[in-house]
């Protein structure tokens, strides 16, 4: 399951903080540090407007009481967020619960609907999640859940009543329609597993050496890749880290990337 989002517990500050961490990380991968990083972050970052804008307007329309308070508070938000839309081509739908730490690193048109998504996930330019109609109920919508730490490349559609688990990586220009497991790698139209090294090159954010969860998964990968080797690393037993490297574009039609 995905860690839960700001009004399910934490608060709007507490992740708000967390957030605003996550591009300040970012930024001191580059050489700066402080008050310089905090400052380049909160202005050079669209993501970080697109996602502060979400935080508010979500926080309004869940929590605020009187909700008549919170709905009109909400809508003031919401015309904000379509301020913030107009400047870098991202949507995040209000209602969407999203845990602490989303990373956008890049403008470009990202539309993010009402879905689920757990902590320190990164969401890549030209991504969709949105929502689709179920068979058994027309009238419903099925959406999908992206679990904790979970990178979205460029270009891809995640969309339907689906589940990307933990750790997990979708390739650019990936369609993805059925569940993704547990720190699998998924690529093409439509997305097929072609690894389990799982997303631990991609996603990276302040504290995840001392993150339990993300050992525990790194920890899963590389034992998989020792027993699929045979060769043990000095002192662990297992293979040495096992990296996949995401193409930036992938091909579509005939000559889309199948699993091996």
């Amino acid at each position: 399951m995905p860690a839960p989002c700001g009004c399910e517990g934490a608060g709007l500050w507490r992740t708000v903080r967390q957030d605003v961490d996550r591009y300040v990380f970012e930024v001191e991968r580059d050489g700066r540090h402080g008050l310089l990083a905090l400052v380049r972050a909160l202005v050079l970052s669209p993501g970080l407007w697109a996602v502060l804008g979400y935080r508010f307007a979500h926080h309004a329309y869940t929590r605020l009481r009187p909700r008549a308070l919170g709905t009109a508070i909400g809508l003031l938000n919401q015309l904000g967020q379509r301020m913030v839309l107009t400047r870098t081509g991202i949507e995040i739908d209000p209602h969407a619960h999203i845990g602490p730490g989303l990373l956008i690193p890049h403008s470009g048109y990202i539309v993010i609907g009402p879905v689920r998504i757990g902590r320190h996930c990164c969401v890549s330019q030209g991504v969709t999640l949105g929502h689709s109609t179920t068979e058994e109920d027309p009238s419903r919508w099925a959406t999908p859940v992206l679990e904790d730490r979970v990178w979205i490349g460029p270009g891809a559609v995640v969309a339907g009543g689906l589940t990307v688990g933990a750790d997990a990586a979708v390739g650019a220009n990936s369609v993805v329609v059925r569940d993704v497991p547990p720190r699998g790698v998924v690529l093409g139209i439509p997305a097929r597993l072609v690894s389990r090294a799982g997303s631990f090159a991609q996603v990276r954010y302040r504290g995840m050496d001392g993150d339990a969860e993300r050992a525990a998964a790194r920890k899963t990968t590389d034992g998989a890749a020792g027993a699929a080797t045979g060769v043990a690393r000095p002192g662990t037993g297992v293979d040495t880290e096992p990296r996949t490297v995401l193409p930036t574009v992938l091909p579509t039609g005939s000559d889309a990337v199948r699993s091996a």
